[in-house]
C-alpha cells in the first residue's frame, strides 16, 4: 500500500514541517511513540532564513535530534523519503512555501494550516497540484490522522483524547469533515459506535479547499481496510451536493 495513491499515509510516512512550532512537533512524536512506530514521523524542519541546525525533541523516553534547514528545497533533497509537507506559515507567506513544496517531486501531500490565504493564491495552488498529481489538505485545516500510523500536527488534540478515541490503532471508518474541532467529537462518537477510525481528514474551512469531500471519499473506496465512509458536512457550501451527485460513489445513504 506504500505506493498506492489511495493511501496518503502509512506507518512509515515521514513529513517535513515548515515554520514549525515546538508543540505540534512534540505532539506528532508523542503519537508516534504511542503507536510504537519504529521511526519518527518528522524527518526535517524548515525555518526560513536560519542556518542549518538541529532541534532536540523527545521520542518516548529518548532524546533525538531533528535537522533544521533554511529552505524547502534543501530539506526535501536531504530527505527524499519524506512525502508530506506540513506548512505552518502565516496566510501572508503560505502561498510561496506551498508552491515550493509542490515543485519538489518527492513531496506528494501538502498540508496548509493557515486561515485566510488569498483565494487567488489557493486556486493557483489547486491548479498546480492537479497538474503535478499531488494532494492539498487545507487551507484552514488542522490536518488529518491515520489511526496507529501518522498524525498531522495538532490533529485530534491532546494525548488523553487520542487514547480515549483509540486512535493509536486502526479501525474501519474513513472520515472527512470541514471542521477540525468537530472532527474530535466525531472521533469520540466513532470510537463508541464502531470499531474506530482508519483515517480522518479535515479539508479546511476556507472558501476553496485544496481537496474536497468527494476527493477523499473516492480515495477511501480504494482502501481495503475502510468499510464505512462518514462525512460531516456544514451549511453554506456545495461540497455536500458533490457527494450526492457523484456517480463514482457507491452510497447507500445520502
Amino acid at each position: 500500500s506504500a505506493h498506492d495513491p489511495a493511501y496518503l499515509f502509512t506507518r512509515s510516512t515521514q513529513a517535513i514541517m515548515y515554520n514549525w512550532k515546538p508543540l505540534p512537533v512534540q505532539r506528532m512524536l508523542d503519537f508516534d511513540y504511542l503507536c510504537q512506530r519504529p521511526t519518527p514521523s518528522l524527518a526535517a524542519l524548515v525555518s526560513p532564513g536560519t542556518q542549518k541546525g538541529n532541534h532536540k525533541v523527545f521520542f518516548g523516553p529518548s532524546e533525538i535530534m531533528i535537522p533544521v534547514y533554511a529552505t524547502v528545497q534543501a530539506a526535501a533533497q536531504a530527505h527524499p523519503d519524506a512525502t508530506v509537507f506540513i506548512n505552518y506559515a502565516s496566510f501572508r507567506s503560505a502561498y510561496e512555501s506551498s508552491d515550493q513544496a509542490l515543485d519538489e517531486p518527492t513531496l506528494q501531500t501538502v498540508v496548509i494550516v493557515a486561515e485566510g490565504v488569498p483565494i487567488s493564491d489557493v486556486r493557483r495552488l489547486i491548479a498546480k497540484a492537479a497538474r503535478n498529481h499531488k494532494v492539498i489538505i487545507g487551507p484552514a485545516t488542522v490536518g488529518g490522522i491515520q489511526a496507529g500510523a501518522f498524525k498531522i500536527g495538532d490533529t485530534a488534540g491532546m494525548m488523553d483524547n487520542i487514547v480515549a478515541c483509540k486512535l493509536y490503532r486502526p479501525g474501519s471508518v474513513g472520515f472527512v469533515s470541514k471542521s477540525g474541532g468537530l472532527s474530535n467529537e466525531l472521533y469520540n462518537i466513532l470510537s463508541k459506535t464502531t470499531d474506530g477510525l482508519f483515517e480522518g481528514i479535515s479539508i479546511g474551512g476556507d472558501v476553496f479547499s485544496g481537496s474536497t469531500f468527494v476527493d477523499h471519499a473516492l480515495r477511501y473506496q480504494n482502501i481495503a481496510e475502510i468499510k464505512m465512509i462518514v462525512i460531516l458536512g456544514e451549511l453554506g457550501g456545495d461540497n455536500e451536493y458533490g457527494i450526492g451527485m457523484s456517480r463514482s460513489l457507491n452510497l447507500t445513504h445520502c
